[in-house]
């Protein structure tokens, strides 16, 4: 079984109201703010990893957006907290990690799709005949 680990996380918001544009650790910004997170996901032994993109919004973001004008929010995807702290968001991606296993890597990516956006979502999966099919078939389109 294919077990995912968190390989990193990135947090990034709004430079003109943050003052910065990405979070690397536990910052008192307040209690009111949305922010975009990436968890960074492979496998122990592996080098590389795929995004998986969240939001992070407190209760006052999230009543805002409701008396805005929007009128309901889908939550995939949202992580709602009274306050940024990276080891609470931290521990809960590794605790849904934990909880999330499969035979091949496409598997777990997609048991993590209502916690998480997978970077290759809509991507087309080919076989590698599939994929030199196309190719030839691109080619031949040139050629005429």
């Amino acid at each position: 079984m294919i077990q995912p680990v968190l390989k990193d996380l990135i947090i990034t918001g709004n430079p003109n109201i943050h003052g910065k544009l990405q979070f690397t650790e536990t910052e008192d910004i307040g209690d009111d703010f949305y922010l975009s997170g990436t968890a960074c996901i492979g496998t122990e032994d592996s080098i590389g990893e795929d995004n998986f993109d969240f939001t992070i919004m407190t209760p006052k973001e999230l009543e805002r957006q409701l008396r805005n004008g929007t009128q309901i929010i889908i939550g995939k995807g949202i992580f709602i907290v009274d306050k940024l702290d990276f080891e609470v968001i931290t521990e809960t991606i590794n605790q849904i990690l934990l909880k999330h296993q499969g035979e091949t890597w496409e598997a777990v990516a997609i048991s993590l799709n209502p916690y998480f956006s997978w970077e290759y979502t809509d991507s087309v999966h080919l076989n590698a005949e599939e994929f030199f099919a196309m190719i030839k078939e691109e080619s031949e389109k040139d050629n005429e």
